[in-house]
């Protein structure tokens, strides 16, 4: 009787013990994957938004240079026509952002308000920056 029970003890792995290990194997690289491409973009969609801070800093740095302009307003401008000797920083938006930035400079009460709002593609989202400076 001895004998027959040691036949029946299993000695190594069965066919179906590693097709579920490579099925759930699978699934956890799957998962990484898709963390690593989420963090990418996230990574990306944060790059933006932290040279468009730098960028507005820059202009705002433009202004104080050129405080008697700045004080009059003259730093004031639409999505579509930059004023003259801001051009390059314009591009430097829509270049680090997107090609359909828009970068809205206002000036109400002694106050220059920059927006700049631009659509992530890859994300399916909309991001802004609004900042504030006294000339």
């Amino acid at each position: 009787m001895a004998s027959l029970e040691t036949i029946n003890k299993q000695k190594g792995i069965t066919f179906l013990e590693v097709l579920i290990s490579v099925v759930v194997l699978s699934i956890g690289l799957l998962g990484i994957a898709g963390l690593q491409t989420i963090s990418l973009k996230s990574t990306s969609m944060a790059h933006e938004r932290a040279m468009a801070v730098i960028l507005t800093e820059t202009l705002f740095e433009v202004m104080r240079v050129n405080g008697a302009a700045a004080r009059a307003g003259g730093f004031a401008m639409d999505c579509n026509s930059p004023v003259a000797g801001t051009e390059q920083w314009f591009a430097d938006v829509k270049a680090a952002t997107s090609p359909d930035t828009c970068a809205l400079v206002e000036w109400n009460n002694g106050v220059y308000t920059v927006t700049i709002d631009w659509s992530d593609q890859r994300l399916n989202s909309k991001s802004v920056i609004v900042m504030e400076t006294r000339p």
